[in-house]
């Protein structure tokens, strides 16, 4: 029997991780056979014993706009109607408090640590915790340690490595690291945050290193893929050891400056892998899809 999976999603935007994750999750429920749709975050939500408000909300945003909403042409991403909602399965994600759609069958899926963007978790009973990453489950709401979903996007399309001559300089990543101390010099590096795939894999392909202070960005992976020498500054209180073990040895990145030779030593070994867990994602979305209609039947 199918389910109805509604995602709870800002719009598509190639650039933001979260975005992509949110979209391609959609895009594999599609292909394994289910009804998966997106439910867009600036949609104002149907308050069943308010109707006329909510009327007055939805006529609002499509006066002044707020409906128009980029997704991908590439991926299978339909837009869910309030229809749509009844009896549906509602995956949002963890900067989502609440249950804004009423929902009675929620799925949290942790693109990064719960609380970390907004401050406060808010969560209700009842509900299954999937995570991205293994840093980013929190073992006080999820006891699951299998609930692994990640989702892979490997654009080796774009990042490759194109220059084998001279490099100079440095580019580094703030992102989810925006706020902690800069130790690197600054003078002619280049912050990528925002610019275009396109531009940023041409950085990568001239300049010597890219330092990032996100622990946990797919920058990383792409700067080693073209080359560039990819370091991770150190979180205080976070080993390397501790870092690597949480996702498949990240190879080709260096965490911290004293571990450049690893980088460059076990660079080889990062496309095959991508590739590899691009392939387990697929898997990794029919087991989910196992675990739902477990939990939630």
């Amino acid at each position: 029997m199918k389910n109805r999976f509604i995602i709870y999603s800002p719009e598509f935007n190639e650039n933001i991780g979260g975005s992509i994750a949110l979209h391609r999750l959609c895009h594999f429920l599609n292909l394994e056979g289910e009804t998966a749709l997106i439910w867009p975050f600036d949609k104002p939500e149907w308050i069943y014993p308010q109707p006329i408000k909510s009327i007055c909300a939805l006529w609002h945003s499509l006066k002044y706009g707020r409906l128009e909403y980029k997704i991908s042409r590439n991926l299978i991403t339909p837009i869910a109607n309030y229809s749509d909602l009844k009896d549906a399965i509602i995956i949002y994600p963890e900067i989502i408090g609440g249950n804004p759609l009423f929902a009675k069958k929620i799925v949290r899926w942790f693109l990064h640590k719960p609380g970390f963007h907004t401050g406060t978790v808010d969560y209700l009973e009842n509900e299954l915790y999937f995570f991205y990453q293994q840093a980013f489950n929190d073992k006080n709401l999820n006891k699951d340690g299998d609930n692994l979903l990640q989702i892979i996007f490997l654009r080796n399309d774009i990042y490759y490595q194109s220059n084998f001559g001279e490099r100079k300089g440095t580019c580094y990543i703030l992102r989810k690291g925006r706020g902690k101390k800069i130790v690197h010099d600054l003078t002619n590096s280049i912050l990528i945050d925002d610019l275009p795939h396109k531009e940023i894999a041409d950085i990568f392909n001239s300049v010597e290193m890219c330092i990032s202070y996100d622990l946990h960005t797919m920058y990383s992976e792409y700067a080693a893929l073209c080359g560039c020498t990819s370091i991770v500054i150190p979180e205080e209180g976070l080993s390397k050891d501790r870092w690597r073990s949480e996702e498949s040895k990240r190879y080709g990145i260096a965490y911290g400056f004293d571990d450049i030779d690893y980088a460059k030593n076990t660079r080889q070994h990062l496309l095959p892998t991508l590739i590899e867990q691009e392939n387990i994602s697929r898997r990794m979305v029919k087991d989910f899809i196992i675990k739902c209609k477990k939990h939630f039947k």
